[in-house]
């Protein structure tokens, strides 16, 4: 098919080539036609594979619901559409006929440059060449206006994607400035050149009832469509995910057909997770699984009156599984589910259990995403993974980390069996393209796919169709976007069949902002029941004495009120919002005479993953008192019996809580306190209204019972009333198509463009292995300057990841502003290297204020 269509629309179509490469000393071209059948190959392949017929079926249904035409017709338009769109690859480097770019670009000598083509682009060339081919095809006399009416605009976002595959995704708008019929236009210009070349075989004739056609119906999303007339909020928000999911199946399709030329190798091998039943099977066989298995077989389910008695906090976990198992089963169909249980419930263990029920009805779906708000988080559920699956290899390798920290992962034994430029090859696109069947990352990687403009925030975009997605603490971020995330993730979930678990001890009815979508599915039928078990709601007391007392002298009333469990064998946990206060806390605890004979330690996001597990396991087998010192940070690994904390937000307080005595065969205790203003870090957050944080003496006993449905009944009437204006701005970003501005809009954490990073050398030792600074550094310099002239780029990107990797042990983030580090010893990119590293360290924890002091 491509063959005979570029054939038709290109003389000599055997001359021109699209990529080059060397092999043995010799240049060997890749003809045009080749790539085209290759990308067109892909295209079909991915297409098939996520079920995009479907998909297809489920935009046209929505995008179309109103239109006031038959089924006849609608289907008719279904099928030019899918033709269209079918036809993307076919043309989406034609425009490398730009005799310019094969001699320029390629070297190609047989081509002469000619100053008309002002530049050697082919991506709107190749737009160019799509509108016009499409537009004869449903202009065509034989379609009804009906027909035309409906898939005019479809030319335009088709060619868009074409002329945008080479780089970020932008704004339609800037893309329709070109086109016009205006004589000094960008796009007219082309036209002219074209046509005055023995290249095109046809000629490129728009008129300018045609680029009306095409642009009638920009900008018409309203929300008030109803009274209006004009596209609906939901119709708005499934072009906006067509638009990105045709761009990310083209731009993938594109780089894998590059690299089976340049590789020399086909990369086509399916790695979704099509045998959920194997993963299950190894699940089941675990000693938990069979432990619950057994209660659910000889118990479940008890009384609320048992449920009340229960001392022993497995029995609440198992009932809790049991419960959320029997709703999914009950509920397979829908697509977003809430799981709002306690702290220290399983909530982990329900969700993978949860994940493979949806799995196993629906076989189309090929892929469980656990994504959570830190790496630390990451790393502890890898943790949890892998010992679920330790007797499996196979299950194991199939399980990716992805974010900043984690290296690529290559297989070992592919490198064995095969040659390893393949291999790399492979890894790189495996991680680029998120082809695994299980994935662990953070909120911030996940939505930079689904909202983030950037072609490597894109590229996998089309993986999450037909996929299970476990969002953990997703209230996490600020609530001034709450409702956009709720209701796009809502119609995502629709179009691509997704199933979306949204999860927390403390989760917002977030169904109240989504602008009266469907309902999502709750997973505990009325969680509260289990909230209100002592071995839940009284596991740990809570104190408010030092939220009494003055902020110029709470630091000083915090030692004297942790001197009574110095003796106590107690691990005791200090939490503070802000790093400075946290830090000089700890220096003072040290050097007080007081404290002399107590273990102290300090955990700060500064702390690298080694530092941190070195701290988590030194307080996990603590014997005798230990005093934790910490920033926010401590979100899940220790178990302690003492809490102190900075208030802030009333769900970060339940989070402490969490915790604290997570066994509940202890007694453990909370003391609330203030020294540091929560403000000056949430910026903008509801959350901290005076009314509804610890000082106000309702929201004590909201935390005390438990009664989260009060509290953010009162956060989201505060959310819809002072930022119902974001929610518009970005339902106007959505129907301008403006990609640039949904992402800048959805950023979960802002721009960190005042910080700089500085990698500081030193000697540490994590793990039992010893990490010289200085030669990691070199390494690291060395990859970047020579590399690339002995690597292949998919082996540098690989090798690249595993240096940083360890490089992130030595590497810290700091404010620009007033930064004095006189002469640094190298700059490589935007990591500036220091010497003498331990000048920055005060026993052995980094000391920021030192490169801010005039040397």
């Amino acid at each position: 098919m491509e063959a005979d269509i570029l054939k038709n629309l290109v003389k000599n179509l055997n001359r021109y080539k699209a990529h080059k490469k060397s092999k043995d000393n010799e240049i060997i071209y890749e003809t045009l036609l080749a790539h085209t059948e290759l990308t067109n190959k892909y295209f079909f392949k991915f297409w098939q594979s996520k079920n995009s017929d479907e998909i297809f079926d489920r935009f046209c249904d929505v995008f179309w619901q109103k239109e006031n035409i038959d089924n006849k017709l609608k289907n008719k338009a279904k099928d030019l559409l899918k033709e269209i769109i079918m036809t993307i690859p076919i043309f989406h480097d034609i425009g490398k006929v730009n005799p310019n770019f094969q001699l320029m670009k390629l070297k190609v000598n047989d081509f002469k440059e000619n100053e008309a083509y002002v530049n050697t682009h082919h991506s709107f060339l190749s737009s160019m060449f799509y509108m016009d081919y499409c537009r004869k095809l449903v202009y065509d006399e034989k379609n009804e206006d009906e027909i035309v009416n409906l898939l005019a605009e479809f030319i335009l976002y088709n060619g868009y994607i074409i002329a945008r595959h080479h780089s970020e995704l932008g704004s339609l708008t800037e893309f329709t400035k070109l086109i016009n019929l205006d004589d000094d236009t960008y796009f007219s210009k082309l036209k002219r050149i074209i046509n005055n070349e023995d290249i095109y075989s046809v000629k490129i004739d728009f008129i300018k009832s045609d680029i009306e056609d095409m642009f009638r119906n920009l900008n018409k999303v309203d929300k008030d469509a109803e009274k209006v007339g004009k596209r609906s909020i939901k119709q708005g928000v499934y072009l906006s995910i067509y638009i990105r999911w045709l761009y990310s199946l083209l731009v993938a399709s594109d780089y894998y057909a590059t690299s089976e030329f340049m590789n020399e190798a086909d990369f086509s091998e399916n790695t979704d997770l099509n045998d959920i039943d194997k993963w299950d099977s190894v699940y089941e066989n675990t000693d938990l699984l069979k432990n619950i298995r057994q209660y659910q077989q000889e118990r479940y389910p008890i009384s609320n009156e048992e449920l009340n008695t229960v001392t022993d906090i497995n029995i609440l976990r198992s009932e809790i599984f049991c419960e959320v198992e029997e709703k999914i089963k009950a509920n397979t169909d829908e697509n977003i589910f809430y799981l709002e249980a306690p702290t220290g419930s399983g909530k982990s263990n329900t969700a993978i259990n949860a994940s493979f029920k949806l799995m196993q009805h629906d076989k189309r779906l090929q892929k469980i995403f656990y994504i959570y708000p830190f790496n630390t988080l990451v790393e502890q559920n890898l943790e949890t993974l892998e010992k679920v699956f330790a007797d499996n290899e196979d299950i194991k390798q199939n399980i990716a980390v992805i974010n900043s920290i984690t290296p690529i992962k290559v297989s070992e034994k592919d490198l064995n069996d095969n040659e390893e430029k393949d291999v790399y090859q492979k890894a790189l696109l495996d991680r680029q393209f998120l082809n695994y069947p299980m994935i662990l990352s953070t909120h911030i990687s996940l939505f930079n796919i689904i909202f983030g403009n950037r072609q490597s925030d894109v590229l996998a975009f089309y993986q999450l169709a037909n996929s299970v997605i476990v969002l953990d603490e997703i209230q996490s971020y600020k609530n001034k976007i709450w409702a956009e995330i709720i209701c796009y993730l809502k119609e995502l979930a629709k179009m691509f069949n997704i199933k979306i678990i949204i999860m927390s001890a403390t989760l917002p009815d977030l169904d109240i902002l989504s602008r009266f979508q469907a309902q999502a599915v709750d997973l505990l039928e009325n969680s509260s029941r289990f909230f209100a078990v002592d071995c839940f709601k009284n596991r740990v007391k809570l104190n408010y004495d030092l939220l009494k007392v003055d902020k110029d002298s709470i630091l000083d009333e915090l030692k004297t009120h942790l001197k009574q469990y110095l003796k106590s064998d107690k691990k005791i946990l200090i939490e503070f919002i802000k790093k400075k206060t946290a830090h000089d806390f700890w220096v003072d605890l040290q050097e007080n005479e007081d404290f002399k004979d107590v273990q102290i330690e300090y955990l700060s996001g500064d702390d690298s993953i080694a530092e941190r597990k070195r701290i988590l396991d030194k307080v996990k087998k603590a014997t005798d008192t230990i005093i934790l010192v910490s920033t926010q940070v401590i979100e899940a690994g220790v178990d302690i019996d003492i809490g102190y904390k900075n208030i802030s937000k009333l769900d970060s307080e339940e989070q402490f809580l969490g915790r604290i005595n997570r066994s509940c065969k202890k007694e453990g205790i909370a003391y609330f306190f203030e020294v540091d203003e929560a403000s000056d870090i949430y910026k903008d957050d509801v959350r901290l209204s005076e009314s509804i944080v610890l000082k106000d003496v309702n929201m004590q006993k909201i935390l005390e019972l438990k009664l989260f449905d009060e509290y953010y009944k009162k956060v989201l009437e505060t959310t819809m009333g002072k930022y119902s204006y974001h929610f518009d701005e970005f339902i106007k970003d959505i129907s301008d198509l403006n990609y640039e501005s949904i992402s800048t809009h959805m950023k979960l954490i802002d721009d960190t463009q005042d910080m700089v990073q500085i990698y500081i050398i030193r000697t540490l030792c994590v793990d039992g292995e010893i990490l010289d600074g200085k030669q990691i550094w070199d390494s690291y310099v060395d990859l970047w300057e020579n590399g690339r002239k002995t690597m292949s780029y998919a082996e540098w990107k690989i090798e690249l990841s595993r240096i940083t990797s360890k490089m992130n042990n030595f590497i810290y983030q700091v404010s620009k502003h007033n930064l004095r580090i006189g002469k640094f010893y190298e700059q490589m990119g935007n990591i500036t290297c220091l010497e003498d590293g331990d000048k920055y360290f005060i026993k052995d924890k980094f000391n920021r204020e030192i490169l801010y002091i005039e040397n």
